[in-house]
């Protein structure tokens, strides 16, 4: 009988925690649930709104193009002299 003891304790401590697991880790399986997995799935599909809004939104400041912005703009190019007057 006490061979039976050691044999069963340890399958019901089993059982029992693998039942927990199990319902501890199940999918949600309510509408809602349905809804917000199509609606993360959708927007990780979609693509971005503005492209440099991961980068404001990580600290850094969105890149600017060329020659628009504050800071000195460059210097207009002078002519090259011409070669006709000698």
């Amino acid at each position: 009988m006490k061979v039976l003891v050691y044999l069963v304790v340890p399958v019901l401590i089993v059982a029992v925690w693998s039942t927990a697991m199990w319902a501890r880790n199940r999918k949600p399986t309510s509408l809602q649930s349905g809804v917000d997995d199509f609606r993360r799935e959708m927007n990780a599909l979609s693509p971005d709104p503005l492209p440099d809004a991961r980068r404001s939104a990580a600290g850094r400041p969105p890149s600017r193009p060329r020659g628009q912005g504050p800071g000195p703009s460059p210097a207009p190019r002078k002519a090259p002299p011409s070669a006709k007057g000698h």
